[in-house]
């Protein structure tokens, strides 16, 4: 398999899907929002976008099976596996607003071996597919060298059901608002690149599933940071909690907010 070939593929697919998401924006009407939850939001747009998503995805590389957020196609246990968000930052988009992002990683056995997260708006495509490069557009990407809470730009999300845990995790970032600079972005997958691209230092959110997080993991992985979940181990794709970070900072995260 040429890798890099395949990610050029899905950059395209990425970029088609991503301006469908931008066009429909302006047209989308708020009888044509459902709730899945509270805060929960979907829409016509998701569902075509991921059958666009899925339909290209099947003839770039048939072998692979699908996990998906919309349910447009059944999982299968293979190989090789697409995880997908159609449209990641639902809530923003169904308000207007931005950013949002399509979301697209490929599982191999387990393991992530391509990453793409594209923003239409900001026109922004987040990739990786090689250990050690990440790239937005053509630049390559480095995370930042920040190592202290102090003077930190921290992303975080609010899970749609906030349970105890979740709670404590934003009393403990309360305190710690004098020293450092907190944002929600509203797309776990850009704010996870954003942290590749040294914009941000860190981001931590609960309540997440493998498409919010999957791409954006693998690419931040490539740009030289780390993941874990919030018992700083690796089960932050499926285990819905993640700590997203440079490296630099990411113990004093664990030890001053997390835990």
């Amino acid at each position: 398999m040429d890798l890099e070939k395949l990610c050029n593929e899905v950059k395209h697919i990425a970029r088609t899907t991503g301006m469908y998401l931008k066009n429909q924006q302006a047209l989308l009407r708020h009888n044509e929002i459902e709730l899945k939850g509270t805060r929960n939001y979907v829409t016509y747009v998701d569902k075509e976008a991921e059958q666009m998503l899925v339909a290209a995805l099947q003839k770039a590389f048939p072998e692979a099976g699908f996990l998906t957020e919309e349910h447009t196609v059944a999982f299968e246990q293979r190989a090789f596996t697409w995880i997908i968000d159609p449209l990641d930052g639902t809530t923003n988009y169904v308000h207007g607003d931005t950013p949002f992002s399509v979301s697209i990683a490929l599982m191999k056995e387990g393991e992530v071996i391509l990453g793409v997260v594209f923003d239409p708006v900001a026109d922004q495509m987040f990739s990786a597919s090689e250990k050690g490069k990440a790239f937005l557009n053509d630049v390559l990407l480095q995370v930042n060298s920040q190592a202290t809470l102090e003077n930190g730009y921290i992303g975080f999300g609010i899970p749609y059901s906030l349970d105890e845990k979740g709670e404590q995790i934003l009393r403990n970032a309360m305190t710690q608002f004098r020293k450092c600079s907190f944002r929600i972005k509203g797309s776990a997958a850009l704010e996870i690149c954003y942290v590749a691209a040294g914009i941000s230092d860190t981001y931590f959110h609960s309540g997440l599933s493998p498409w919010d997080v999957a791409a954006g993991a693998f690419i931040l992985q490539c740009a030289g940071g780390k993941c874990s979940d919030f018992h700083g181990g690796n089960n932050y794709i499926f285990g819905k909690e993640m700590v997203a970070s440079n490296g630099a900072i990411h113990q004093e995260i664990m030890d001053h907010i997390i835990h």
